[in-house]
């Protein structure tokens, strides 16, 4: 994973930048003079002016002439690049940031849902059969966490680029470049990858049916259940990687490097989803597959002509109860007979 490289700019912007997303900085409050913060932070004033270029550049301070600098409300100056910080803060204390993560997939799926319309409509044949290629060079990477989710950005690249829309290419570009650089969003990729790549096999065939309508419409009913899951799946390894920490780090505070702190949690949150198994999630989708297996067919005798409808309601239920784990194979023959 490309991670932006280390500088004492970088690193003392980082603690100013803890500070004021945590609220310890407050909007409208001054930062310390120059000499007062070099000598706080541990720099030089030449590496101090180099990090407040760096955070009024993020929005996060501005600087006021003849009194310095003056902290911002960041949810009214800042960008989406903060996105990756306010995620890392909880990744470094070594829980999974679901708030943030849920309405991050809520902005995928709002985004998502229009792009699927748009490249039903001006998807090149061309650009269509470049999407089945590389959502079958993904089958093999479902167990490598890191691979996956880099096959995952580069599928969503595919897919904006099929779109043929200049603005939301840029803003793909921002998205991919913030969890490319920052660790901890990999568990968003992979807790529930089988039920994603299940979901991209529907949306193809829908994407070739050339009806944005009919795409648009069930891509809501697609992602929404997979966003669920993955987010059930993800407080489970929260709830380990938190119960996992050393209680030498649990009462270190800062005795620890921030860099240290980081690699430790980023691997606890690895190894929690990693083992976190979705016995809840199966049972839930094995009840909820039976319910929509009896109303499948009685729709199906009533109107055998729409197999859309009745199959791809929600494909993340029949992956969750045969690809996670075969024993729930079993379960639904039961249900079946």
């Amino acid at each position: 994973m490309a991670q932006r490289p280390t500088t004492a700019a970088h690193d003392a912007a980082e603690r100013l930048r803890r500070q004021i997303l945590q609220g310890e900085l407050k909007p409208g409050a001054s930062l310390p003079g120059e000499r007062e913060l070099s000598e706080r932070l541990g720099v030089s004033r030449l590496t101090l002016r180099a990090a407040l270029t760096e955070l009024q550049a993020q929005g996060l301070i501005e600087k006021v002439h003849g009194a310095g600098n003056r902290v911002l409300d960041f949810r009214e100056s800042g960008g989406i690049e903060l996105i990756a910080y306010l995620a890392r803060q909880a990744i470094d204390g070594g829980v999974v940031p679901l708030p943030l993560l849920g309405e991050l997939l809520e902005l995928r799926r709002m985004v998502a849902i229009e792009l699927l319309g748009l490249v039903c409509q001006r998807a090149t044949s061309e650009e269509l059969r470049a999407l089945r290629e590389h959502r079958a060079s993904m089958q093999a990477l479902v167990d490598d966490g890191h691979a996956f989710m880099e096959a995952d950005l580069q599928f969503a690249r595919l897919l904006v680029r099929a779109g043929h829309n200049l603005m939301l290419e840029l803003l793909s570009n921002t998205v991919r470049r913030m969890v490319s650089e920052h660790p901890g969003f990999e568990a968003a990729f992979t807790v529930n990858a089988r039920a994603t790549l299940m979901v991209y096999d529907r949306l193809l065939e829908l994407l070739e049916s050339r009806d944005p309508t009919k795409v648009r419409e069930l891509a809501s009913r697609f992602f929404e259940p997979l966003d669920r899951r993955t987010l059930d799946r993800l407080a489970e390894a929260s709830a380990i990687a938190a119960s996992a920490r050393p209680e030498s780090e649990r009462t270190a505070g800062g005795a620890q490097s921030v860099g240290a702190e980081r690699e430790g949690a980023a691997k606890r949150t690895r190894k929690a989803t990693a083992s976190a198994a979705p016995t809840g999630a199966r049972e839930t989708a094995s009840r909820e597959t039976a319910s929509r297996e009896t109303k499948a067919k009685k729709k199906s005798a009533a109107d055998p002509a729409d197999p859309v409808e009745t199959s791809a309601a929600d494909p993340a239920d029949s992956v969750e109860t045969s690809a996670a784990d075969p024993a729930d194979s079993a379960k639904k023959s039961r249900v079946r007979e």
